[in-house]
């Protein structure tokens, strides 16, 4: 079984995480993006080529920015309109941890799985403060 991904944003996130993703595991390569909204071109056939070419065995996984927005909205079109709803999963409001989580996971990703790895990124965002006591991390 093959474990398949897009990551679809508004602008250069989506090739940014590809990007971090490459620097961190030497994987980039193995994720699919869309930049959308650089240009006025359609990415609509970029995310339906991703769904057709998932084979019966595979597994596709596309993250997308934001919740509600107009990719997300798209992603979900077209996944729903291609009946491959079991096969591909959708998770939206990605960062970086979740994404990588999910391409290094060794095993099957079941909605299960899914839940976890968003669960454990979930509580992660925090708002880093240096009290006068800290010694500067980098002298």
């Amino acid at each position: 079984m093959a474990k398949k991904i897009l990551v679809a944003s508004h602008g250069k996130f989506a090739g940014g995480l590809q990007s971090s993703i490459d620097i961190l595991t030497g994987q980039g390569s193995s994720l699919q993006v869309i930049n959308a909204y650089l240009d006025d071109s359609d990415y609509t056939d970029q995310i339906q080529a991703f769904v057709d070419d998932l084979q019966a065995d595979d597994q596709g996984l596309i993250f997308t920015d934001l919740l509600g927005g107009s990719v997300s909205q798209r992603v979900v079109n077209v996944v729903m309109r291609s009946g491959k709803q079991e096969q591909v999963f959708i998770v939206s409001n990605v960062n970086l941890g979740t994404v990588l989580s999910l391409l290094l996971y060794p095993g099957e990703i079941t909605p299960e799985v899914i839940d976890e790895q968003i669960q454990t990124a979930y509580p992660q965002l925090v708002r880093l403060t240096q009290t006068d006591d800290e010694e500067d991390f980098f002298d």
